[in-house]
């Protein structure tokens, strides 16, 4: 027991002795400086590296949910159409459809609109490869989503749907201070058709094309605006949020080959 403790404490001894500097060691702040920034250096780049990783790892977990994310239609159940044609656009034998849920006060929808719709519908929908249809999914928290979806839906009735959508997303940051669609919808329609839309805008009927399009977001699982659904070959694919348009094309062209 006694060797042991002598042994052990040689042992202390000799591993103090090797963190003494060795003799006429001294301290340099120049090569200490440069030590600290060639670690920094590559703990930035580690750090790099890390985020391009996880950033893979994000973009792979979303390809795989997008996979695994399709439902197929029920089979022998017809489901619910729109009431009223105009908002459909682009060949009815086009074999992918596009429904576009959003919602008139909607930020991120006008950012849709403005953004991806305009290639959307100028390279596929002109193109008859891709129908596309709008579908409203006004919000609770916006007192004047619904108003500004009546006021589109009737212009629609009377052939002036696209002009209406387009311009109440576009300005869409003056009218939902309060309210004011109306202001906004006089300034691009002629006076005889203004007339005729504040005239439909008591119809009871146009409630019915926003509740078919609200039936279909149930089924659709729809939680957020804008949202996307992609048919194609039977199956029905959710895209929640804005796609860049280069992933959209990139989908797109996969399903139309």
């Amino acid at each position: 027991m006694a060797n042991n403790a002598i042994n052990d404490e040689r042992w202390v001894a000799d591993r103090l002795a090797s963190l003494e500097p060795p003799a006429g060691w001294r301290p340099s702040a120049a090569a200490g400086l440069m030590r600290f920034h060639q670690r920094e250096r590559a703990a930035r780049i580690r750090g790099r590296w890390w985020i391009a990783a996880m950033a893979a790892i994000v973009l792979g977990c979303g390809s795989l949910l997008a996979l695994h994310s399709f439902r197929p239609e029920p089979a022998g159940i017809a489901r619910p159409a729109t009431p009223g044609s105009f908002k459909e656009s682009g060949s009815s034998t086009a074999p992918v459809t596009c429904e576009v849920y959003t919602d008139y006060e909607c930020p991120h929808c006008a950012q849709l609109y403005a953004e991806t719709i305009p290639l959307l519908v100028a390279q596929y929908v002109e193109t008859g490869r891709v129908k596309l249809v709008h579908r409203d999914f006004p919000l609770p928290q916006h007192p004047y989503s619904r108003l500004a979806a009546r006021y589109a839906n009737a212009a629609g009735q009377l052939g002036q749907y696209g002009l209406v959508v387009n311009r109440i997303f576009s300005t869409q940051g003056v009218w939902s201070l309060n309210g004011d669609i109306d202001a906004q919808v006089a300034a691009v329609l002629p006076l005889d058709v203004m007339e005729k839309v504040r005239g439909l805008l008591n119809d009871p009927k146009l409630d019915d094309s926003v509740a078919a399009d609200m039936e279909m977001a149930r089924e659709d699982r729809i939680n957020q605006t804008p949202s996307l659904v992609i048919v194609a070959r039977g199956k029905r694919q959710l895209i929640a949020g804005i796609p860049p348009f280069s992933l959209l094309k990139s989908y797109l062209d996969d399903l139309l080959k």
